[in-house]
């Protein structure tokens, strides 16, 4: 992953999966809608279904060496 040392503009709804680094099996593979960039690594979340007619999200903060940039989300459901 690149860190700051090496800055990649990254924008919200940039997209980075979790890998196994980050040590918490029920999250690796997943993949993260960034929110916010920090100096250590990203906020974001995990959305998922709640019902057929509704999703939610699990927020998560994960620091650089558990994720890997996959590119920009298209769509971006409002809160």
């Amino acid at each position: 992953m690149k860190t700051p040392e090496t800055p990649i503009k990254f924008q919200p709804g940039a997209v980075f999966q979790i890998n196994e680094k980050d040590g918490r099996a029920g999250w690796i593979g997943a993949f993260v809608l960034m929110t916010e960039i920090r100096a250590w690594g990203i906020q974001g979340f995990v959305s998922h279904i709640e019902t057929h007619e509704q999703q939610t999200r699990a927020y998560i903060s994960l620091p650089w060496d558990t994720i890997e940039y996959v590119g920009q989300a298209s769509l971006i459901l409002a809160d």
